[in-house]
């Protein structure tokens, strides 16, 4: 364990310099697109990253403490969130040797972005393994940050008590001021804080019964949040039924709510009520889809509000949806999470008639075709495909560098890396960079729009500040970064 250690603190005192190198060559990744070499020990985190037209502005590997998750952010400060203590997934989880404090929400001071600098460390019981349940949203008049406990990850967690979340005011944003903690009815999956900074939406998931809903939580007083309910799916004729939601997605003025499930109650979705639970066809690239609501009645403060239906998209992806706008026409950006090869990748929905989505599209890199997928490990058989073995290329959080004006798809797709997509053309999307350090990236991933700079994490090598290479950006009529 010892020269294990050694070894990827070595790579990443290698990324360190390179970071300081901006605009270095490209270091093309040998084989099919996506694919891990076994000479590159899948899994663990490269001397010298494979890269192509992107180059490392800034690092921080966050005192090596590896379990490395989500990213959030607000104006030039970034937080990231660390795992399950317990979290053993090959290839992924804490490093063995780090020291536990450093668990909990990373504060990171962006400011000088060859530069990044950990300022701060929030441990409160929500913060302290989120994993997933963490968002931060900048509006006019306040600045929120919220974390929750993935799950009830946190120890001595107990099902009366596990589902603590912490909210912050980010005014400062280096300086996070806790404002409260609120007690969940029920575990929450994913937080969603409103465009107005005053509402959070979290995600109650039981995708083996297609079970669960969204809790809403008033957050006009940070000091004092108050649960306005949980709602589940109301369809035009009243009737209602409960879905699990992974994520949400709320149009600028909230009055529209785009989720991701993996599973409804409805029969919606289209899954086969025999299909088994986990396996490829509830949990994979064609499972799930997308459930567009009229959220006015929240979004208005309206008596008895309900969560209205407006349409369903089968096998439009159930974990991470992103707005986009493409020449005009509004899309949703979506993927379905993890698997074994051929695993997962994004699908492309236009949403320009609410009532009909279709998706229209895919973006699918070399080893998310069958063909080219090695033999199962056991331990891919014995979870029917859903868990990957370190190596895999599948997709997670996806996003896009501007929901109004789409150009560019970030897509982490774990040990594949960071994929960028030109998304101009939404019937053809195609690759035009990547970034792969070795260990998995999945975050969600920032554009920060005046720099043109791409803020990302992964697993165990931590936080990078990227950019596109000049002629490249030059090439897709992209500003000159500043």
């Amino acid at each position: 364990m010892r020269q294990v250690a050694k070894g990827i603190g070595a790579a990443l005192a290698a990324i360190a310099c390179l970071a300081q190198a901006a605009g270095a060559a490209d270091r093309l990744e040998p084989g099919l697109q996506g694919q891990t070499a076994l000479g590159d020990r899948p899994g663990e985190v490269l001397a010298i990253p494979y890269s192509k037209g992107i180059s490392i502005v800034g690092h921080t590997n966050i005192g090596d403490r590896g379990a490395n998750l989500q990213l959030a952010w607000v104006d030039q400060c970034a937080y990231v969130s660390s795992s399950l203590p317990n979290m053993n997934l090959p290839g992924f989880g804490p490093n063995p040797k780090a020291d536990k404090s450093l668990n909990g929400v990373a504060v990171l001071d962006v400011s000088k972005p060859r530069n990044p600098k950990q300022v701060g460390l929030l441990r409160e019981r929500g913060a302290l393994f989120a994993t997933e349940t963490m968002h931060a949203v900048s509006a006019p008049g306040r600045k929120v940050l919220v974390a929750g406990a993935y799950g009830g990850g946190h120890p001595g967690a107990s099902a009366n008590d596990a589902a603590f979340l912490d909210i912050y005011d980010v005014s400062n944003c280096a300086h996070p001021k806790h404002m409260s903690e609120y007690v969940w009815p029920e575990n929450v999956h994913m937080v969603t804080v409103s465009p107005n900074g005053k509402r959070v939406y979290g995600t109650i998931i039981n995708p083996f019964t297609g079970g669960g809903g969204i809790f809403v939580l008033d957050i006009a007083d940070l000091a004092k949040p108050r649960l306005i309910g949980k709602f589940a799916a109301t369809r035009v004729d009243g009737s209602r039924f409960e879905f699990a939601a992974h994520e949400v997605v709320l149009s600028p003025d909230e009055r529209r709510l785009y989720a991701g499930v993996v599973a409804a109650k409805g029969g919606d979705l289209k899954r086969s009520p025999d299909a088994p639970f986990p396996s490829e066809e509830t949990m994979g690239p064609d499972s799930g889809g997308i459930l567009i609501f009229d959220n006015s009645d929240l979004a208005q403060g309206r008596a008895e509000p309900k969560l209205r239906l407006i349409s369903t998209t089968p096998h439009a992806g159930w974990h991470s949806p992103a707005r986009a706008s493409i020449g005009g026409k509004p899309y949703i950006v979506n993927a379905s999470e993890l698997g074994a090869c051929p695993g997962t990748w994004p699908k492309i929905t236009d949403i320009s008639n609410e009532a009909n989505p279709r998706v229209v599209s895919e973006f699918r890199l070399a080893m998310n075709h069958k063909e080219n997928c090695p033999p199962r490990t056991a331990m891919e058989a014995a979870t029917k495909g859903v868990v990957p073995s370190p190596g895999t290329a599948a997709s997670h959080f996806n996003d896009v560098d501007s929901a109004v004006d789409t150009r560019l798809g970030l897509f982490p797709f774990l040990f594949a890396g960071l994929r960028i997509v030109d998304l101009h053309d939404p019937l053809n999307p195609a690759e035009i960079a990547y970034f792969k350090p070795g260990d998995a990236c999945v975050s969600h991933v920032r554009y920060e729009g005046r720099s043109g700079n791409i803020w990302v994490v992964c697993n165990r090598s931590g936080f990078y500040v990227l950019a596109l290479d000049p002629k490249l950006r030059a090439s897709l009529k992209l500003p000159k970064r500043l």
